[in-house]
């Protein structure tokens, strides 16, 4: 058995996942988010601001102490939208390997849509049947048409709620000048998806993570515990219609003090859910379901194939005597 430690450097929070694995299966030991908001204020210019390039630094330290904690075998580190379009993602992977000895992977759109549906098959059976997938990152929204077996279409979007946030300016109750022209860039820029869905036609929408897992908790608020504990869930669409209104009308304030809804999310659920009611307006969709598993859970089944297996410590004869 090794302990292996994932960090998702993504654009809003940086995720930790340890797990304890063997060449077949594998069981979470740990698990840590941190809010870095990485990108804001700088995705107009493709740049980092020095503020959030430390609060990124700071938030690797935090993990790298709880990997060293854990005595982790294997760490490894994937960097997406955020680092990906900034003109200084580079340096700050070098400052991450500099400082903390973390090799940060920078990974195409691509490759993240891939590992978000490894993710999402692990806490789920798709069956036969093609299900668009769907995770709302900070920097980027990726969308994937699949089946238990096969990807038909994938797509990465730079739709990502901060970004969205940063170009549209919401109030503090959105307006409704702002929605329409949210509306109006997703009709141009999810033209792509549109076609897709024209030629791989789905029932089911499957969201990734991120904000789908406070969708869901907004849901079962009465049940949290329980809601919480499976590894998929079906949302019904008039309970997300329900929560898509009240958000929408709802103030930061309101949002704030909402006990489903994580402070880091709170500035950004309106965004999040309007981009999601304006996906199922796509195509007749009979179901939404949230997957609690994404990219770190979908790197872990990829990790596994690679990690080497044969460096696995064997007992000794002292050991078998007791």
């Amino acid at each position: 058995m090794k302990k292996i430690a994932v960090i998702d450097c993504g654009t809003n929070t940086f995720n930790l996942l340890v797990v304890e694995a063997t060449p077949s299966q594998w069981s979470v030991l740990f698990q840590n988010k941190v809010a870095v908001k990485l990108g804001e204020g700088g995705f107009d210019d493709a740049i980092i601001h020095p503020y959030r390039f430390a609060r990124g630094l700071d938030a690797l330290l935090v993990h790298k102490m709880a990997i060293d904690n854990l005595q982790c075998d294997e760490v490894f580190a994937f960097a997406t939208s955020a680092l990906r379009e900034a003109q200084n993602g580079k340096q700050f992977i070098q400052r991450a390997r500099e400082l903390f000895g973390i090799d940060i992977e920078l990974i195409s759109g691509d490759r993240e849509a891939e590992l978000i549906c490894d993710g999402v098959r692990a806490s789920m059976d798709l069956g036969t049947e093609a299900s668009l997938i769907m995770d709302i990152g900070g920097g980027s929204t990726e969308f994937v048409i699949a089946d238990a077996n096969q990807i038909f279409w994938k797509k990465s979007f730079l739709l990502g709620v901060s970004r969205l946030s940063d170009r549209i300016q919401p109030a503090e109750r959105i307006e409704q000048g702002q929605l329409h022209f949210l509306e109006s860039l997703l009709h141009s820029e999810l033209a792509e998806l549109k076609s897709a869905l024209e030629k791989f036609p789905v029932k089911r929408l499957i969201g990734s993570s991120g904000s789908f897992d406070t969708l869901r908790a907004m849901h079962f608020r009465d049940a949290i515990a329980n809601a919480q504990s499976a590894l998929h869930m079906e949302i019904p669409l008039k309970g997300f219609h329900q929560i898509h209104h009240w958000l929408l009308s709802s103030s930061l304030s309101d949002r704030m003090k909402h006990p489903a809804i994580p402070s880091i999310r709170a500035e950004y659920m309106p965004l999040a859910a309007h981009l999601v009611f304006f996906v199922l307006q796509m195509q007749p969709f009979s179901k939404l379901i949230h997957s609690a598993y994404s990219l770190k859970e979908g790197a872990i089944r990829s990790i596994m194939d690679r990690v080497d297996w044969s460096t696995e410590p064997t007992l000794s004869e002292s050991d078998v005597a007791g």
